[in-house]
């Protein structure tokens, strides 16, 4: 009985403290939302949003939202989903280097089931990973090995799609070399016959990433799955042969990502699965190719604008060829001896981002500059916001290369990589190629464009390219 009295006594004073709690404590506070509106229902500011971002003026729909609420992130509403929009360098080094364990990569439906792997492997791991095969293939051992490849690709394109045309459509046979090279690279194919077929599909299947997920026959994302799985097709029987050669050949060279991936293992000394290559493969041969023709195209483009700095980036690229002779392949440290060259690529990439921004997703609570961000929000970064932002680079619609020599910019002022550990696995392969292509053009090359005040769109809102695809006229050296 007195055990009986005891434990009432106890739960008694547990509910009578709890509503004590409940109903006269003072209240938690708790942080306030980032400022900003959610717009219209369900519609928010998706349309403001889109037709900024289809234009390349995404940095102004972000630096207008700046100055009304007086700070670097705000709340909007868009494509039915609550975000919070980041700019500048601080946001920056938050999404890339502390927001790791806070934040994953928002990927929409359609890529999600274009790459059914993203629906179970973590963003952090599928990086992790990527990073690891990326370093191996890019180390001192084989960078050379990729350098030459590269110039001897150059100028065999050069010479079969350039030489004797008077004109051409640039962003398209750029687009062609950067998908062979990466098919070369990535998959060790070197057939013509077979990098077309796979260029075909890859433009199909690359069409339906940011498109409605709607698989009836007729619609782009149908059209996309198609592809999808004729290439999977393809490349199980890739997969296959290659697992064959290694089982006869353990000691066969790793000359390509795909081996590499074959026989790359994680912490607890599992393999991939093949879904997993083949998503990675194609995520590496879609976020190089088409972003570094992209480029390439882009700075083609300001080049012949800008008289003054072509002849600067020309004359640096005349010293290295004397240097180099009477060797005939670029190597190494005639990449590393190309700075103007990149400081003028930096700019472009500065002054016309080719991809705007990225987003990501809360996968926790949590706080950013005070502001509290729930979890299951959508989180947008801006690049351009920063980058042409007058504070982190005076003067910023003028186009000055000279902001990255040196000692360059502020750290992550300019991000068109990402950085710290969150820095694009495919970086330096992108550099590489995109000075090696440079250095073979500009050596056989002059060019006009046929449409000078020739506009730059981001159709699909995904890249920047000239709306004609850049055609020029072209004369020799």
């Amino acid at each position: 009985m007195d055990l009986f009295l005891l434990s009432f006594a106890t739960t008694l004073t547990i509910i009578i403290y709890s509503l004590f709690k409940y109903f006269f404590a003072k209240p938690k506070e708790k942080m306030p939302l980032a400022p900003g509106t959610f717009g219209w229902p369900i519609i928010g500011e998706t349309i403001q949003f889109l037709n900024s971002l289809y234009y390349g003026l995404v940095h102004e729909f972000v630096q207008e939202r700046t100055k009304k609420y007086n700070s670097h992130v705000f709340r909007t509403s868009l494509l039915g989903q609550k975000v919070v929009i980041f700019s500048g360098p601080a946001a920056n080094k938050f999404i890339f280097t502390q927001g790791n364990k806070l934040i994953i990569g928002w990927r929409p439906k359609s890529v999600q089931k274009l790459f059914p792997s993203t629906s179970f492997v973590p963003i952090e791991h599928d990086t992790k990973r990527a990073h690891n095969v990326i370093s191996y293939f890019l180390n001192s051992q084989n960078v050379e090995r990729l350098i030459s490849t590269m110039d001897n690709m150059s100028h065999l394109h050069l010479k079969n799609h350039w030489k004797g045309k008077h004109e051409v459509i640039v962003y398209d046979l750029v687009k062609l070399f950067t998908f062979s090279l990466s098919i070369r690279a990535f998959m060790g194919i070197e057939e013509s016959d077979k990098i077309l077929n796979l260029y075909e599909k890859f433009k199909i299947f690359t069409q339906g990433l940011l498109a409605v997920d709607i698989n009836l026959p007729g619609t782009t994302f149908y059209k996309a799955m198609k592809a999808g799985n004729e290439l999977r097709k393809q490349m199980k029987v890739i997969i296959k042969q290659r697992k064959v050669e290694l089982l006869e050949n353990p000691n066969l060279s790793k000359v390509d990502v795909l081996t590499q991936m074959i026989n790359e293992q994680d912490e607890d000394g599992k393999y991939m699965t093949e879904v997993e290559i083949e998503d990675k493969v194609f995520g590496f041969i879609i976020g190089s190719y088409d972003t570094t023709a992209t480029t390439i195209t882009l700075t083609m483009k300001y080049l012949q604008q800008m008289p003054e700095y072509f002849n600067e980036i020309i004359q640096e690229q005349n010293e290295i060829s004397m240097q180099m002779m009477p060797r005939e392949e670029l190597c190494w440290n005639d990449i590393q001896k190309m700075r103007k060259t990149w400081s003028f690529v930096n700019e472009v990439l500065r002054n016309t981002p080719v991809v705007q921004g990225i987003f990501r997703e809360a996968i926790e609570d949590f706080t950013y500059e005070d502001f509290y961000i729930p979890k299951g929000w959508k989180i947008y970064l801006s690049f351009g916001a920063t980058q042409k932002n007058g504070e982190y680079f005076p003067n910023p619609t003028k186009f000055d290369p000279s902001r990255f020599e040196g000692n360059g910019q502020v750290p992550y002022t300019s991000v068109p990589f990402g950085g710290g550990h969150r820095m694009c696995p495919g970086k330096e392969f992108a550099r590489i190629l995109i000075l090696v292509f440079l250095h073979r053009l500009l050596k056989i090359f002059r060019w006009e464009p046929k449409i000078p005040s020739e506009k730059i769109l981001y159709p699909f809102f995904l890249l920047a390219i000239p709306t004609d695809g850049y055609p020029i006229t072209l004369s020799a050296v």
